[in-house]
């Protein structure tokens, strides 16, 4: 099974990305983040159908996730648990396959000496950290998306995870810390590439900065420990440099999947 996921800073402006994506990779799910479909509802995407598509609310663009046709998913599994207060940020898809269920989620950036941003990140974390716990009590979890966090000092050019701006303060470290830990997640692209030093974001997608791989690992998939086994792959996609961000691609292969 394969899995895609990209903040793609508005899903049209990357349609004919998208197009060459799934020719080239033939991906099962594909996890958008920052939609930016203010006023329609979901995108077509030839292949596949739209699920659980967010509109934006005007702060974080919304998220989005589609799956290809013929895909096996049981519609009658789904149910709609996000707490209200998650739900209404527009950051956050959940859909339960068989063995899994996943999470297609956006983490609002605290923006540096934004008191309402940070506030929102403050709050976001909390409650994502209550909910992914809960959701690992009835199934295996894979969390992917953009979570605006530099995680380890290996996963900035400039050998600096900790700071005081977005997406280093110490307390973002603390809470994703937590969420690892109690949920029992893996950061599966550092697991399988311990010393890996591809960056997943560009600031302002600047040629020169890709060239000079000056990035920062802000994309992640986090899967359940019991499911980092049948992971095969985990990559980011350097070579799509539309946006700022760099796709993710996952592949894991659960023994129904085989």
């Amino acid at each position: 099974m394969k899995l895609l996921s990209w903040n793609v800073n508005g899903l049209r402006a990357r349609m004919e990305a998208v197009s060459r994506l799934v020719a080239d990779l033939h991906v099962d799910v594909m996890c958008f983040q920052k939609v930016r479909t203010k006023g329609e509802f979901l995108i077509q995407v030839p292949g596949y159908m739209g699920w659980l598509g967010t509109m934006d609310n005007g702060l974080f663009g919304g998220v989005s996730t589609y799956l290809r046709h013929g895909l096996h998913f049981d519609m009658e599994a789904q149910r709609s648990d996000i707490p209200e207060w998650l739900l209404e940020t527009g950051c956050i898809n959940v859909l339960r396959f068989d063995q899994f269920i996943l999470v297609n989620a956006y983490s609002p950036y605290a923006k540096t000496n934004n008191v309402e941003y940070i506030k929102i990140r403050q709050r976001w974390n909390y409650e994502l950290h209550d909910y992914i716990v809960g959701l690992t009590r009835q199934k295996p979890v894979i969390l992917c998306g953009d979570l605006n966090i530099v995680v380890e000092d290996i996963d900035a050019w400039d050998g600096e995870s900790v700071k005081n701006a977005g997406c280093y303060f110490p307390w973002e470290h603390r809470d994703f810390n937590s969420l690892i830990s109690q949920a029992n997640l893996v950061d599966s692209y550092r697991k399988l590439h311990p010393d890996g030093r591809d960056y997943s974001y560009f600031y302002k997608n600047s040629p020169e900065y890709r060239l000079a791989n000056q990035g920062f690992r802000i994309d992640y998939f986090l899967v359940s420990q019991e499911l980092m086994p049948f992971v095969d792959k985990s990559e980011i996609l350097t070579d799509i440099i539309d946006t700022t961000n760099s796709p993710l691609l996952l592949e894991i292969n659960i023994p129904q999947y085989v």
